[in-house]
C-alpha cells in the first residue's frame, strides 16, 4: 500500500545531512520477465551500494549497519505489497526508512553521499494532496479522509451523524403559511392560516440547522489542516449545506448522488478529479 512519510518523518530525512547516506529508488517491475524481478534488481542495487561505500571509505562496520536493515527486509516476504508498489529506501547507520510510492513513479536510482536524496520523492508528493469528503443525508452523516491512493473513514467525537438526533426532534413541527387578509377600504388586514403543512420548507430549514451544526464541529479540523473539502449526497442537499458552510476550503463542485459505503473507491476517484482539477488552477 502506498505510504508517503508524514510531516515529522520528513523534516527528519531533509534535515539528516551526516556522510555515507544510501537512498534507493527501486519501480516496480512488470512480472512476466522474471518472478522475482523486483527483488533482484534490488538486490542489485545494494551490491552497488556498497561498492560505493567502499570506494568512499566506508569502515565494513558502518556498511553492515547501512544495508543490513535493507537487506533484511528484501528478503521478507511482508516488504512487498501485493500491489506492487515502487520502493524508496534511505539508508544510514542511525537511520533506516522505508516507503511504499506509486507504481512506475520513478526510475531506478542510487544516491550515496551527504544526505538523503529527496528530490524525486518531493516530486511525487507534490502531485498529491490531502483531502476530506463529506457525504451529506438527513442520516448517517460520514466524514472520508483521503488522497490519490487512500481513502478512509474519518471518526469524530460528538459527530452530528443524524438530523433527527442532533435536533432532538420527535416528529417535525406543524409549520403553516399565513398571508393577510381584509378589507381593502380599512387597509387593515389579518392572518389567515392555510393549514397545509408544507413539509419541504420545514425539512430545508432543519437540514439547514443541522448542517450548521456540521460545519461547526467539523471547522477546528478543515481550519486547522486547510485542506479541499469535498461535499456529496442527493441533489437538493449540496446548495444547503453550501448555506451553512463557512469554511473557505469548500470546493465549488461536489458530488451529486448519494453514496453508498460500498463505493468507496469510486468516491475517492470522483473526488480526487476534483481536487486535482482544483489544485491545477492554484
Amino acid at each position: 500500500m502506498v505510504r508517503f512519510p508524514d510531516e515529522k518523518e520528513l523534516r527528519q530525512l531533509k534535515s539528516f545531512e551526516k556522510p555515507s547516506c544510501v537512498t534507493v529508488y527501486a519501480p516496480h517491475i512488470d512480472q512476466a520477465t522474471t518472478a522475482d524481478s523486483d527483488r533482484i534488481e534490488l538486490k542489485n542495487l545494494l551490491r552497488e551500494a556498497e561498492t560505493a561505500l567502499r570506494s568512499a571509505g566506508t569502515k565494513p562496520r558502518d556498511i553492515q549497519k547501512t544495508l543490513g536493515p535493507g537487506r533484511q527486509l528484501v528478503d521478507g516476504r511482508e516488504f512487498w505489497p501485493p500491489r506492487h508498489d515502487s520502493l524508496v529506501l534511505f539508508m544510514h547507520p542511525k537511520l533506516f526508512r522505508y516507503y511504499h510510492i506509486p507504481e512506475h513513479a520513478v526510475p531506478y536510482l542510487l544516491t550515496v553521499g551527504g544526505g538523503f536524496n529527496l528530490k524525486p520523492l518531493l516530486k511525487i508528493m507534490r502531485r498529491n494532496r490531502p483531502y476530506f469528503v463529506l457525504a451529506l443525508g438527513h442520516k448517517n452523516v460520514r466524514l472520508y479522509e483521503g488522497d490519490h491512493y487512500h481513502f478512509g473513514r474519518k471518526y469524530m467525537k460528538d459527530w452530528p451523524a443524524d438530523m433527527e438526533k442532533a435536533l432532538n426532534i420527535d416528529e417535525y413541527p406543524n409549520w403553516r403559511e399565513t398571508h393577510t387578509i381584509g378589507p381593502a377600504s380599512t387597509g387593515k388586514g389579518s392572518e389567515a392560516y392555510h393549514g397545509q403543512y408544507n413539509v419541504k420548507q420545514t425539512d430545508k430549514e432543519m437540514l439547514l440547522q443541522f448542517f450548521r451544526r456540521i460545519d461547526k464541529r467539523l471547522h477546528s479540523l478543515l481550519t486547522r489542516r486547510r485542506l479541499p473539502l469535498v461535499i456529496t449526497g442527493a441533489n437538493y442537499l449540496l446548495p444547503i449545506y453550501r448555506q451553512a458552510n463557512t469554511y473557505p476550503g469548500l470546493l465549488a463542485c461536489g458530488i451529486a448522488g448519494s453514496p453508498k459505503l460500498e463505493d468507496r473507491d469510486r468516491l475517492r476517484e470522483r473526488a480526487w478529479r476534483l481536487v486535482s482539477r482544483d489544485l491545477n488552477h492554484v
